[in-house]
């Protein structure tokens, strides 16, 4: 095999741009306000629950869209779905700048995810729509995870920043304003990478597009586990205000930590666009990494010390960062058609389960970071699990074959 690393052309360079700058626009709608939350919850009189309740509607609502997307997209092309989406996620924020109540709040939330799932969908068509050698595609998630940290170790600075001297309202007001100004550069500057010739098959067989990658056990297992891996980090920066709260940090200091496990994500990501192991063996190595790191702070007292933290973050960061462009890849090189349409089954997997798993944090009040690391064994030793029973699948499979 041969040793050259892939390069990419200026056109694949230029689709890149437009993928990694989708995704963390999406992400940059939750990562925006997140440390503003308990300010926002103490504003509006409503309970820790009620807060986090947010996150996980949003989740689960940004999920289920992505049906639509990926049929939409597949069928009228890229561009004009991700325009459309980023319009109704324009809405949905300015819809949050005027909102005093927890119910207007909801429905903010859930127009901004009905419109950033459009976000999530187009970025990862862009790719697979225009990289089809596996190394390439390995190494192109490989920088859509690390691109995708440019959002928690930015957004979260800025928001709090603002949020801490002009209010929450006007955090909506600003980032929506960006929303808008995205969208008319996406409009102007974005290339069509799923051109009319190729668009029929998204106007027929949509159900069975679906099903057809559904069935495929490598796709389905891999997709539910990007669900359990981005769950650490959604759970991180969605409960660790909370527990910084708890512990007498303020959210710009909160937000520091985001850019610390931020980068650790980019480290790990950047290691995994380098590293020689195969992506299978990666990723088990990294599911055992979990199990370690999180038994040796179930036993560390994180609470006692913000050093404590920031090591666990880090040890945290790195790790996510290493293996979850391993299950985009693992799930998505399989397929040869309908890529909008996988596309927006992963995404839903991904999205929607990750909104069931947060429920998980609802049912306990965060006063510090051991709950979460308790909760995140479990959902390590899921892992583990779901890893073994993929393998096994797959040798039933061949033994049949």
């Amino acid at each position: 095999m041969s040793g050259a690393k892939p390069k990419f052309t200026s056109n694949e360079v230029r689709v890149l741009f437009f993928a990694f700058f989708s995704v963390v626009i999406g992400l940059m709608a939750v990562d925006f306000f997140n440390p503003s939350l308990p300010a926002i919850q103490k504003d509006l009189a409503v309970g820790q629950g009620t807060m986090k309740n947010l996150i996980v509607f949003y989740m689960i609502v940004l999920g289920l869209a992505q049906f639509f997307y990926g049929s939409f997209s597949d069928a009228r092309g890229r561009k004009i779905a991700l325009a459309t989406g980023l319009g109704v996620a324009a809405v949905g924020l300015f819809v949050g700048y005027t909102a005093h109540s927890i119910v207007a709040l909801d429905i903010s939330r859930v127009l901004t995810a009905l419109g950033t799932a459009a976000c999530t969908v187009i970025s990862r068509a862009l790719i697979v729509d225009t990289l089809q050698e596996p190394g390439k595609l390995r190494k192109a998630f490989s920088y859509f995870s690390m691109a995708s940290q440019l959002s928690p170790a930015v957004a979260p600075l800025i928001g709090s920043f603002i949020g801490v001297h002009f209010g929450w309202h006007l955090q909506f007001l600003l980032f929506a304003a960006a929303v808008v100004a995205g969208l008319i550069m996406i409009a102007s500057l974005m290339p069509e990478t799923h051109p009319a010739s190729a668009r029929s098959q998204g106007n027929a067989g949509k159900v069975q597009a679906y099903t057809t990658v559904l069935k495929n056990v490598n796709f389905t297992s891999y997709s539910i586990a990007s669900a359990l891996i981005f769950s650490f980090t959604i759970a991180f920066y969605a409960t660790a205000p909370f527990a910084f709260d708890a512990l007498g940090v303020s959210p710009v200091g909160n937000s520091l930590f985001y850019i610390l496990y931020a980068l650790s994500i980019i480290c790990g990501s950047f290691c995994n666009s380098w590293i020689s192991w195969s992506p299978t063996d990666t990723y088990l190595r990294g599911l055992v990494a979990y199990l370690v790191v999180f038994g040796v702070s179930a036993f560390a007292d994180l609470d006692s010390s913000l050093l404590k933290i920031g090591l666990f973050s880090v040890a945290l960061g790195f790790i996510s960062g290493m293996i979850a462009p391993l299950t985009l890849t693992l799930s998505m090189t399989t397929v040869e058609t309908a890529r909008g349409a996988a596309s927006a089954v992963q995404g839903a997997i991904k999205m929607f389960f990750t909104g069931v798993l947060l429920l998980v944090f609802d049912s306990v009040v965060i006063t510090g970071f051991t709950a979460i690391v308790l909760i995140f064994i479990g959902f390590a030793v899921a892992l583990l699990a779901l890893h073994l029973f993929t393998a096994a699948a797959n040798r039933k499979e061949k033994i049949s074959a």
